[in-house]
């Protein structure tokens, strides 16, 4: 008679990917360790551990904090990013940045009160 075994998931799933899809609004606050991907319209405050890509049809109004960032659409808020902070030529930050590293391509606008570094 075969015996099934249940195996743990890996650490790697518990940081899934959430994903908020064109022609959708969400209003709220989103709190998370997981990862983040924006094509619709958020309205709020973003908490995560995780990574946020906010795509080139994708808007954030509100503040976010997470450790990576990658921003082809427009995020107006303050953002905080742990690590990596990366603005595409179509992104738009409006609002403070705090950031230890900060990439942006040719095109991409901060147009921001504070921009720090650490």
């Amino acid at each position: 008679m075969a015996s099934i075994k249940k195996t743990e998931a890996p650490a790697s799933a518990l940081l899934d990917l959430n994903k908020i899809s064109r022609g959708t609004t969400l209003k709220g606050e989103l709190v998370s360790d997981g990862n983040f991907r924006i094509d619709g319209v958020f309205e709020g405050n973003i908490t995560t551990e995780g990574r946020i890509v906010v795509g080139e049809s994708g808007s954030i109004k509100g503040d976010v904090i997470c450790s990576d960032a990658e921003v082809e659409g427009t995020i107006e808020g303050d953002v905080k990013v742990t690590d990596a902070l990366s603005i595409k030529s179509t992104g738009k930050i409006i609002g403070v940045v705090k950031t230890k590293r900060l990439a942006m391509e040719l095109g991409a606008i901060l147009d921001v009160t504070s921009c720090k570094m650490e």
